[in-house]
C-alpha cells in the first residue's frame, strides 16, 4: 500500500514539472510570471510537425534566432506568428516553450504545411471563366480558405445566371506524386418562377406588375412564339422591385412597399414566389418655393421646374427635374453648365392636409469654379496638340459638364483610343478644378488583304492589298529617328491599296489631314487612283453603249481602259449645330482613255472626263460605336452634279460625250434603338434621283442606280463603280441598264452575341423593299420587291465586315432562298 501511494505521488510530481517545463504560446499571449525576469534568452529552436521546412528556414522566416532574447510579454512570439502566417505556407500554426534555465528557453515550432498543389482539374464549368483558378499554377499552396473562396465565386457567378442549386464538390487527390485539386460543380437547372402572384396591388394589375419585371425576365425569347420566362436570381428580383416602386412613386404613391412574402418549390422544380404591395395614400403637389438662389432668379427656375401645384407628386420626375446632372432642363445641370461645380440643392418635402406635400428647394450656390490646370496623360504615340485640340475644357474657363462630354466625344471620334476617360480634381479653396485626361492608345495600322472570284462567271482571282496607318505624321517623315516603326502622332490618316487579277490592276492612296483649320474641326482629304483593265470583247462593259452605238466589235478585236483620277475633299463640322453634324464638300476629276485595237497597227483611241463636284450634309451619331450601335442615327442627303456644258459652251456639240454632264440627289437615313439586353432595332429608307441638263445626251450606265443583291466591291474589277443599293433576296437590278430614280425601306432586328474590343458577332432578322426605274412617270414609289430573311455578321479589326444573309422574295414572280455573302462593309 505504500508502494502504490508513493507511485502516485512521485507521478503527479513528474506531472506537475512537465506542466513547467513546456506550455502553449497563442499569437497574443506569451505572459511571464512577475517572479520571472523581462527577458529570456532563446537557447535553441526546434521544428516539430508535419513540415518539410528546417530551424534555419523557419528562424529566418519569423525573425526568432538561437541567443536572441524574447520579451515577457509575448510581442516578438507574436510577431513571428504573423510573418508566419504572411508567409501562406502553412495550415496551423502553435509555438511552445520549454524552461531550462532561470532566463533560457527552448522554443517549439509544431507547424502544419498547406498543401502544394500542382494540378487543377475541373468538371462542369470550365475553368477559364474564374481568375482565381487561372492564378493557380503549379507549386502554389492552397488553404481550406483559398478553396472556399473559390466555391464562392462559382456558386455566386452562376446564382446570377439563375442555377440556384448548384452543387460544388472538391477533393485533394495525390497521384503520381502530384497533389491534383478535383472540382466538380454541378450546376443544375435554371431555376424559373413558373408562378408569380401579387397581393395588395390595387392601382395596377397584375399583368402591368408583370411587365415591370424586366430584370427578371429571361433576356432573349422570341416573342409569340415563346411565352415569357422569368428566372428567380433575386438580384434581379430585387431591382424589378424597385422597377415597381418607381412607377408608384411616379403615380404619387411615395410611400410604397414591396416585399418579397413568400416562396415555394413547385412540382417541376422550379419556383413560385409570393409579391406583397403596400400601396399607402396618393400625394399631389403643393406649393413650390425656392431659398438661396441668388444667380439665377426664382422666375427663371420656376420655369425649369416644369410641375405645378396641383399636379400629381410624381416622386421620380420631381427629383430628376431638380437633381439629375445628366438631364438638361434639371436646376442641377443649369447651375453646373454655368460653372456652379459646388452648388448644393437640397428639395425638403414638407407634408400637409388633403395629401398634399409642399416642396421647398433649398440652393446654396457657392462661387462659380474656373478650370485652372488641364493634364494628359497616357498618350505614347499620339501627340499633345491632337488631344488638346479636340478639347473643349481650357484653363481659365468656366467649368462645365457640357463641354466635359463634348470633349470626351471628340476624342472617341478620333479612332485613335481604345479608352478615354476623365478625372476632375477640385479644390473649393481657390473655387477651382484640374482636369486629368486619360488615354489608353490603339494599334491604328492595319494591313488588310481580300482575296476572291470576280468578272463574268467568277473565274477570275482578284486580290486586294491595303496599307492602313490611322495615326500618320507626314511632318516627320523625313526624321528617320522617330520612325516607329512610321513616322505617328499627328492623327493623320494614310491609305495605300492596290488591286491586282489577270486582265485588272489598280492602285491608289488617300492621305487626310484632319484639322487645317487652327480652331474649327475642318479635315482635307486627298485621293488618287490609277486603273488598267484589259477586257474581252464578249464581256459587258458599261462604255461599249455609249460608245459604240452603231458599230459591232469583232472577235480579234482588243479593247483596253484605263483610267486616271484624283479629288480633293474637305469636312468640317457644324459645331453650331450638334457635335454630330457635318458638311462635306468634294471635286472629283476622272480621265477615261479607251483603246480599241483593229490591227497591228491601227487602233481608236476614245477620251472621256469626268469633273463633278459633291455637297454632302451628314449628322452621324452612334452610341458606343458605329460597328453596332445600339442607339442613334444616320442621315445624309447628297448632291452630286457636273457643270452643264451643253448649255454653257455655244459651239458644244450635242453628240460629243467627251465631257459627262449629269446631276444627281440621295437621302439616306438609319435610325438605331436598344429594345432589350444586346437586342436592337433597326429601320432605314433611302431615295434617289438622277436628272440630265441635256435630254439629248445619253447617261453612262455608271451613272445610273442599280437596285438587287449585294455588291462587294473587291470581288469586282470595274473601273467605275456603280451606284448599286443592295436588296437581299433578289439578283440585280431590273431594268439592266439601271435606272434614274429610286427608292427602298428596311426594317431590322440585330442580336449581338459576342462583343469583344476587337471582334463582333451579331444575327440579324430583316424585311426590305425597293424599286428602281428608268422613267420617272413609271416610277412607283409604294410598289416594291420585297423581302424578308436573316444572316450572321462579324466584324474583326484586320479583316472588316464578313457575313452572309439568306433571303427569301415575296412579291410572287419568285420563290426560292438567294445566299448573299457580305465582305469589307455592312449594309
Amino acid at each position: 500500500m505504500k508502494k502504490n501511494i508513493f507511485l502516485i505521488f512521485y507521478f503527479f510530481i513528474m506531472i506537475m514539472q512537465i506542466q513547467q517545463g513546456y506550455s502553449f504560446i497563442q499569437k497574443k499571449d506569451f505572459n511571464i510570471s512577475k517572479n520571472e525576469i523581462s527577458n529570456l534568452v532563446v537557447k535553441s529552436v526546434h521544428i516539430m510537425g508535419k513540415t518539410k521546412y528546417d530551424s534555419p528556414f523557419i528562424s529566418d522566416l519569423s525573425g526568432i534566432y538561437s541567443g536572441d532574447f524574447i520579451d515577457s510579454y509575448g510581442i516578438k512570439i507574436d510577431s513571428a506568428i504573423k510573418k508566419l502566417w504572411k508567409s501562406n505556407l502553412f495550415k496551423n500554426i502553435s509555438i511552445y516553450k520549454k524552461n531550462i534555465s532561470k532566463n533560457e528557453i527552448d522554443l517549439f515550432f509544431e507547424l502544419e504545411d498547406l498543401i502544394e498543389i500542382h494540378e487543377v482539374q475541373v468538371k462542369g464549368i470550365r475553368k477559364e471563366q474564374f481568375s482565381n483558378i487561372k492564378k493557380l499554377k503549379s507549386g502554389d499552396k492552397i488553404s481550406d480558405d483559398l478553396i472556399q473562396t473559390i466555391k464562392n465565386d462559382i456558386q455566386e457567378y452562376y446564382i446570377q445566371k439563375g442555377y440556384n442549386e448548384i452543387n460544388i464538390k472538391n477533393e485533394i487527390i495525390r497521384i503520381n506524386d502530384k497533389n491534383i485539386l478535383f472540382l466538380s460543380v454541378d450546376k443544375g437547372k435554371k431555376i424559373e418562377i413558373e408562378k408569380i402572384l401579387f397581393e395588395g396591388n390595387h392601382l395596377l394589375n397584375d399583368k402591368e406588375l408583370l411587365h415591370l419585371m424586366i430584370k427578371t425576365k429571361k433576356s432573349f425569347f422570341i416573342p409569340i412564339i415563346e411565352k415569357s420566362i422569368y428566372l428567380f436570381v433575386q438580384e434581379n428580383i430585387r431591382k424589378d422591385f424597385k422597377n415597381i416602386a418607381d412607377k408608384y412613386k411616379s403615380m404619387g404613391f411615395i410611400d410604397i412597399q414591396v416585399f418579397l412574402d413568400s416562396v415555394w418549390k413547385e412540382k417541376s422544380g422550379n419556383y413560385g414566389i409570393k409579391i406583397k404591395l403596400v400601396e399607402g395614400n396618393r400625394y399631389f403637389l403643393g406649393k413650390v418655393d425656392f431659398l438661396g438662389n441668388k444667380k439665377l432668379k426664382t422666375n427663371f427656375l420656376k420655369k425649369i421646374f416644369f410641375h405645378k401645384e396641383g399636379n400629381i407628386y410624381n416622386q421620380i420626375e420631381i427629383e430628376r427635374n431638380i437633381l439629375d446632372a445628366s438631364f438638361p432642363t434639371s436646376i442641377l445641370y443649369t447651375y453646373l453648365d454655368l460653372g456652379y461645380l459646388f452648388v448644393n440643392i437640397i428639395p425638403v418635402e414638407k407634408r400637409v392636409v388633403d395629401d398634399k406635400i409642399d416642396l421647398e428647394i433649398q440652393i446654396k450656390e457657392n462661387q462659380p469654379v474656373y478650370i485652372k490646370k488641364v493634364k494628359i496623360s497616357g498618350n505614347l504615340i499620339t501627340k499633345d496638340h491632337v488631344i488638346r485640340r479636340e478639347l473643349k475644357t481650357y484653363p481659365g474657363t468656366l467649368f462645365s459638364p457640357k463641354n466635359m462630354r463634348y470633349s470626351l466625344l471628340n476624342l472617341e471620334n478620333l479612332n485613335l483610343f481604345d479608352k478615354v476617360y476623365s478625372e476632375i480634381h477640385t479644390n473649393q479653396e481657390n473655387n477651382s478644378v484640374d482636369i486629368e485626361w486619360h488615354i489608353v492608345e490603339k494599334n491604328t495600322n492595319e494591313f488588310q488583304v481580300h482575296g476572291g472570284l470576280g468578272g463574268k462567271d467568277l473565274k477570275k482571282v482578284i486580290g486586294n492589298f491595303k496599307l492602313n496607318f490611322g495615326n500618320f505624321s507626314l511632318k516627320d517623315f523625313f526624321k528617320w529617328k522617330l520612325w516607329n516603326p512610321i513616322p505617328q502622332g499627328d492623327g493623320q490618316k494614310l491609305v495605300v491599296f492596290s488591286q491586282l487579277g489577270k486582265d485588272f490592276t489598280s492602285y491608289g492612296f488617300s492621305f487626310t489631314e484632319p484639322w487645317i483649320e487652327r480652331r474649327n474641326p475642318t479635315s482635307l482629304t486627298l485621293k488618287g487612283n490609277y486603273s488598267i483593265n484589259k477586257m474581252k470583247n464578249e464581256e459587258d462593259f458599261y462604255f461599249l453603249s455609249q460608245i459604240y452605238k452603231n458599230s459591232k466589235i469583232e472577235k480579234k478585236q482588243f479593247l483596253e481602259l484605263k483610267k486616271v483620277g484624283g479629288s480633293v475633299n474637305l469636312n468640317k463640322f457644324l459645331t453650331f449645330l450638334d457635335p454630330y453634324s457635318a458638311i462635306l464638300t468634294s471635286v472629283d476629276y476622272d480621265k477615261f482613255i479607251f483603246n480599241k485595237t483593229i490591227s497591228s497597227d491601227f487602233y481608236q483611241k476614245h477620251e472621256f472626263h469626268n469633273l463633278s463636284c459633291l455637297i454632302s450634309l451628314q449628322r452621324l451619331y452612334t452610341f458606343p460605336d458605329s460597328i453596332f450601335p445600339f442607339k442613334g442615327s444616320k442621315i445624309q442627303l447628297n448632291s452630286t452634279f457636273t457643270l452643264p456644258y451643253s448649255m454653257i459652251l455655244k459651239n458644244y456639240d450635242k453628240n460629243n460625250i467627251k465631257w459627262m454632264e449629269y446631276y444627281k440627289f440621295k437621302i439616306i437615313f438609319f435610325w438605331y434603338q436598344k429594345i432589350i439586353e444586346n437586342m436592337v432595332f433597326k429601320i432605314g429608307s433611302e431615295f434617289g434621283y438622277l436628272g440630265q441638263y441635256n435630254h439629248s445626251k445619253e447617261l453612262f450606265p455608271f451613272q445610273k442606280f442599280y437596285i438587287g443583291g449585294v455588291q462587294n466591291n473587291f470581288m469586282e474589277s470595274k473601273l467605275e463603280e456603280k451606284d448599286h443599293i443592295p436588296l437581299r433576296g433578289y439578283s440585280f437590278s431590273t431594268p439592266n441598264h439601271g435606272g434614274v430614280i429610286y427608292n427602298k425601306l428596311i426594317l431590322e432586328m440585330r442580336y449581338l452575341i459576342k462583343n469583344f474590343s476587337t471582334l463582333k458577332i451579331w444575327t440579324t432578322f430583316f424585311m426590305e423593299g425597293g424599286n428602281v426605274s428608268d422613267s420617272y412617270k413609271k416610277f412607283h414609289p409604294f410598289i416594291m420587291n420585297k423581302s424578308f430573311g436573316f444572316g450572321v455578321r462579324l466584324f474583326w479589326n484586320p479583316i472588316g465586315f464578313i457575313g452572309v444573309d439568306f433571303g427569301y422574295p415575296i412579291d410572287g414572280t419568285q420563290s426560292k432562298w438567294k445566299t448573299h455573302f457580305i465582305i469589307g462593309k455592312d449594309l
